[in-house]
């Protein structure tokens, strides 16, 4: 083999090797961001999952008959029957 034929192997072995690095290179930069994307998106995910607790916690506290009461009276001016006003009525069917 000549030496120009081995300087061709050589500059051909080094140029794959580069390649190889290149690619090896752009890999794990994409890998990188979008590690960073999932860091990104699990956070958010975890805001909108404390949001969702709160939103929840303030729903339970919009369903207790204390607070309905008040605001039907507020709101509308109702208020819950008197003693005297309550009439009981069979619930059998005819």
């Amino acid at each position: 083999m000549t030496v120009r034929g081995r300087m061709g192997r050589v500059v051909l072995v080094l140029t794959l090797y580069a390649a190889a690095l290149t690619v090896v290179a752009w890999r794990q930069s994409t890998t990188r961001e979008t590690m960073e994307e999932i860091d990104r998106l699990s956070r958010e995910l975890a805001v909108a999952a404390d949001e969702r607790e709160e939103l929840a916690r303030g729903l339970l506290g919009l369903e207790q008959r204390p607070w309905v009461v008040a605001e039907a009276g507020r709101r509308l001016g109702l208020r819950p029957p008197r003693e005297e006003e309550l009439v009981f009525t069979s619930g059998g069917s005819q």
